[in-house]
């Protein structure tokens, strides 16, 4: 019998730590899916940012050949402004999102013959950290 009351120990010891890593996946996916929307909305501002600059750079180049541009400089001045105010209040929200976390990805892909294969460094302030391998196979019959 001292077996089976060994299992029941350990089985609840496994559900234990399974129930904490539930819990603890949660809340770390709800934190990469923040920073993920966070680095969303800064590659669409930076890119709205760029149209822009773009358009600032062509009435430019119409004024420096003498043609008339309708853009309203000033307008546009302002826009830039407002646009590169909001891309770096994204940003420290996003370095403020990363410190709070205490999780930090890092991610190397690399290629051989038969698979492909990916790995992610996670690192958390509890621990030393762990890697995560995913392999992905080409070959089906492997």
């Amino acid at each position: 019998m001292g077996f089976f009351d060994s299992l029941d120990g350990n089985l609840d010891d496994l559900v234990g730590n399974l129930n904490y890593l539930k819990k603890k996946l949660v809340t770390e996916s709800q934190e990469i899916k923040k920073a993920a929307r966070l680095r969303y909305e800064l590659l669409n501002e930076e890119r709205k940012l760029s149209e822009v600059f773009e358009k600032l750079g062509k009435h430019q180049y119409h004024a420096l050949k003498g043609e008339v541009s309708n853009l309203d400089v000033s307008e546009t001045l302002q826009e830039i402004e407002r646009l590169e105010s909001r891309i770096s209040s994204l940003k420290m929200g996003l370095d403020l999102s990363e410190k709070t976390s205490g999780i930090s990805f890092t991610e190397e892909n690399s290629s051989q013959d038969a698979y492909e294969s990916s790995s992610i460094f996670v690192r958390d302030e509890e621990d030393q950290g762990s890697i995560i391998f995913i392999e992905e196979d080409e070959d089906e019959n492997r």
